[in-house]
Protein backbone atom coordinates (compact mmCIF):
# COMPACT_ATOMS: atom_id res chain seq x y z
CA UNK A 1 0.00 0.00 0.00
CA UNK A 2 3.00 2.49 0.76
CA UNK A 3 4.80 2.52 -2.33
CA UNK A 4 1.20 2.41 -4.24
CA UNK A 5 0.78 5.76 -1.95
CA UNK A 6 4.21 7.35 -2.94
CA UNK A 7 3.70 7.10 -6.65
CA UNK A 8 0.39 8.60 -7.07
CA UNK A 9 1.59 11.79 -4.35
CA UNK A 10 4.59 11.82 -6.49
CA UNK A 11 2.31 12.23 -10.09
CA UNK A 12 -0.30 14.63 -8.31
CA UNK A 13 -0.14 17.85 -9.60
CA UNK A 14 -2.14 20.52 -10.50
CA UNK A 15 -2.78 18.86 -14.10
CA UNK A 16 -3.03 15.22 -12.82
CA UNK A 17 -5.04 15.56 -9.93
CA UNK A 18 -8.38 15.20 -11.89
CA UNK A 19 -6.99 11.78 -13.39
CA UNK A 20 -8.48 9.66 -11.14
CA UNK A 21 -4.96 8.90 -9.11
CA UNK A 22 -7.54 9.53 -5.77
CA UNK A 23 -10.02 7.31 -6.26
CA UNK A 24 -7.32 4.69 -7.45
CA UNK A 25 -6.01 4.71 -3.62
CA UNK A 26 -8.46 5.82 -1.55
CA UNK A 27 -11.90 3.95 -0.39
CA UNK A 28 -15.04 5.79 -1.12
CA UNK A 29 -15.42 6.53 2.48
CA UNK A 30 -12.23 7.60 3.42
CA UNK A 31 -11.50 9.31 6.15
CA UNK A 32 -8.58 12.23 5.68
CA UNK A 33 -7.46 14.19 9.22
CA UNK A 34 -4.48 16.41 9.43
CA UNK A 35 -3.94 18.88 12.06
CA UNK A 36 -6.48 21.50 9.87
CA UNK A 37 -8.87 19.27 8.36
CA UNK A 38 -11.33 16.75 8.68
CA UNK A 39 -12.48 15.21 5.43
CA UNK A 40 -14.83 12.26 4.73
CA UNK A 41 -15.22 10.71 1.95
CA UNK A 42 -13.92 10.54 -1.53
CA UNK A 43 -15.99 13.16 -3.28
CA UNK A 44 -14.90 15.74 -0.14
CA UNK A 45 -11.09 14.60 -0.62
CA UNK A 46 -11.46 15.72 -4.14
CA UNK A 47 -11.97 18.72 -4.05
CA UNK A 48 -10.12 19.54 -1.28
CA UNK A 49 -7.10 17.86 -3.41
CA UNK A 50 -8.14 20.46 -6.42
CA UNK A 51 -8.12 23.34 -4.62
CA UNK A 52 -5.02 22.70 -2.79
CA UNK A 53 -2.95 21.91 -5.86
CA UNK A 54 -4.57 24.54 -7.63
CA UNK A 55 -3.50 27.05 -4.96
CA UNK A 56 0.60 25.71 -4.64
CA UNK A 57 3.19 26.89 -6.79
CA UNK A 58 4.92 23.17 -6.54
CA UNK A 59 4.63 20.45 -4.02
CA UNK A 60 7.05 17.40 -3.69
CA UNK A 61 7.71 15.04 -1.09
CA UNK A 62 10.89 12.98 -0.03
CA UNK A 63 9.89 9.64 1.84
CA UNK A 64 12.07 8.82 4.83
CA UNK A 65 11.18 5.77 6.74
CA UNK A 66 8.26 3.29 6.91
CA UNK A 67 6.48 0.63 8.30
CA UNK A 68 3.27 -1.37 7.03
CA UNK A 69 2.29 -4.12 8.84
CA UNK A 70 -1.44 -6.23 7.83
CA UNK A 71 -3.95 -3.43 7.56
CA UNK A 72 -2.32 -0.29 9.07
CA UNK A 73 1.25 1.52 7.80
CA UNK A 74 3.41 4.39 8.74
CA UNK A 75 5.33 6.66 6.53
CA UNK A 76 7.60 9.33 7.96
CA UNK A 77 8.13 12.14 4.98
CA UNK A 78 9.02 15.88 3.97
CA UNK A 79 6.78 17.70 2.02
CA UNK A 80 8.81 21.00 0.38
CA UNK A 81 5.95 23.53 -1.34
CA UNK A 82 5.86 26.88 -2.80
CA UNK A 83 2.83 28.95 -2.32
CA UNK A 84 2.35 32.38 -3.75
CA UNK A 85 1.03 34.07 -0.50
CA UNK A 86 3.53 32.30 2.04
CA UNK A 87 6.89 33.02 2.29
CA UNK A 88 7.48 35.64 -0.26
CA UNK A 89 6.96 32.27 -2.50
CA UNK A 90 10.55 30.70 -1.39
CA UNK A 91 9.80 27.05 -0.77
CA UNK A 92 9.06 25.94 2.94
CA UNK A 93 9.69 22.42 4.20
CA UNK A 94 7.55 20.60 6.40
CA UNK A 95 8.18 16.96 8.01
CA UNK A 96 5.39 14.97 8.94
CA UNK A 97 3.93 11.56 9.37
CA UNK A 98 1.22 9.48 7.86
CA UNK A 99 -0.77 6.62 9.89
CA UNK A 100 -2.86 4.67 7.41
CA UNK A 101 -5.65 1.44 7.90
CA UNK A 102 -6.72 -0.07 4.98
CA UNK A 103 -8.64 -2.98 3.29
CA UNK A 104 -8.14 -3.22 -0.65
CA UNK A 105 -7.75 0.61 -0.54
CA UNK A 106 -6.71 3.33 2.59
CA UNK A 107 -9.83 4.02 4.88
CA UNK A 108 -8.10 6.27 6.95
CA UNK A 109 -4.85 8.66 6.31
CA UNK A 110 -4.07 10.61 9.36
CA UNK A 111 -1.35 12.88 9.02
CA UNK A 112 0.49 14.69 11.78
CA UNK A 113 2.75 17.88 11.32
CA UNK A 114 3.29 21.40 13.11
CA UNK A 115 0.82 23.96 10.97
CA UNK A 116 2.83 26.53 12.25
CA UNK A 117 5.28 25.59 10.49
CA UNK A 118 3.36 24.95 7.35
CA UNK A 119 1.63 28.29 7.13
CA UNK A 120 1.49 30.31 10.25
CA UNK A 121 5.23 30.93 10.29
CA UNK A 122 5.15 32.43 6.91
CA UNK A 123 2.30 34.73 7.17
CA UNK A 124 4.35 37.86 7.59
CA UNK A 125 2.57 39.92 10.75
CA UNK A 126 1.62 36.27 12.40
CA UNK A 127 5.35 34.85 11.76
CA UNK A 128 6.81 37.40 13.54
CA UNK A 129 4.21 37.41 16.35
CA UNK A 130 4.61 33.64 16.82
CA UNK A 131 8.49 33.47 16.28
CA UNK A 132 8.44 36.39 19.53
CA UNK A 133 6.09 34.43 21.24
CA UNK A 134 8.23 31.33 20.60
CA UNK A 135 11.04 33.03 21.79
CA UNK A 136 9.63 34.50 25.27
CA UNK A 137 8.66 30.71 25.77
CA UNK A 138 12.14 28.77 25.51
Amino acid sequence: MLEQMQDVYNRLNRDTVKDGLLGDLYDRDILFTDPLHRIEGLNNLQRYFEGMYRNVDEISFRYLTQWEQKNEAMLRWEMTFRHPKLNNSAPILVPGVTYLTFDDKITHHQDYFDSNQMIFDHVPVLGSLLGWLKGRLN
